[in-house]
């Protein structure tokens, strides 16, 4: 039993080595990071097609969002959840938002991976269609939208993930759908900088010292009084 009171006091004393050193670091934390847009292109997707057999760079099953400029070549795994999409029937176009279904997009966003690559993804897009047909509502459950109260009354949302890798428009391909009207794709890159501000760095070095005195001698002091009050209880006993 003493034992255990004793490592207790032991972990108690750890515990509060580098408290104040943490908490100040944490409230004055002199690191931060900042995400930057980088615009490259823009288009606009006037069909979709299937890709029906595997070729050089388009793989059996592919989904090909095709452009103006570009054709958007969704790996074979996610144009299968996409296809199911696409044939749904319903009588009007979803809409692009964010996965806060109240903020729309204003073009489907294609984010590469970097700076000049092919490879792209839409990890932040979700799909939201807004009914009150029974028809419709089953049609949408099937595809694992899931409804969503927005503003008083029911919405049915989705988020799809894709990616792929985008080319420059090749010769033409038959398209198995038509969009009534294109849609805008945005093609871009994120950069995420690293920030250091000087002033809080060099505020927090200068007192680090005093307060990593001032937390040992805490457990210093806390520790014998933790284990003493064990001893006093064992002997109690």
């Amino acid at each position: 039993m003493l034992f255990r009171k004793t490592t207790a006091a032991v972990l108690a004393a750890a515990l509060m080595l580098n408290g104040c050193t943490a908490m100040m670091w944490g409230m004055n934390d002199p690191f931060s990071e900042t995400t930057a847009y980088k615009h490259v292109d823009k288009d606009q997707i006037r069909a979709f097609g299937v890709v029906a057999k595997d070729n050089a760079q388009l793989e059996k099953g592919s989904l090909v969002m095709m452009g103006g400029k570009y054709w958007f070549v969704v790996n074979p795994e996610d144009s299968a959840k996409l296809t199911g999409i696409l044939k749904i029937g319903l009588d009007k176009p979803f809409q692009m938002v964010q996965p806060n279904p109240r903020f729309a997009y204003q073009a489907l966003p294609v984010k590469l991976e970097s700076p000049g690559s092919q490879n792209f993804s839409t990890d932040d897009l979700c799909l939201r269609y807004d009914t009150d047909r029974p028809a419709d509502i089953a049609k949408l459950k099937q595809l694992e939208f899931k409804a969503v109260e927005l503003d008083n009354r029911t919405i049915y949302t989705r988020c799809v993930s894709a990616k792929g890798k985008y080319y420059a428009t090749p010769q033409k391909l038959n398209a198995d759908y038509h969009f009534e009207q294109s849609v805008p794709a945005d093609i871009y890159y994120t950069v995420t900088e690293k920030h250091t501000d000087k002033f809080k760095l060099f505020e927090n070095i200068l007192h680090t010292p005093p307060l990593l005195i001032l937390d040992a001698a805490g457990a210093v002091l806390a520790l014998p009084a933790a284990a003493l009050g064990a001893v006093v209880d064992a002997a109690r006993k």
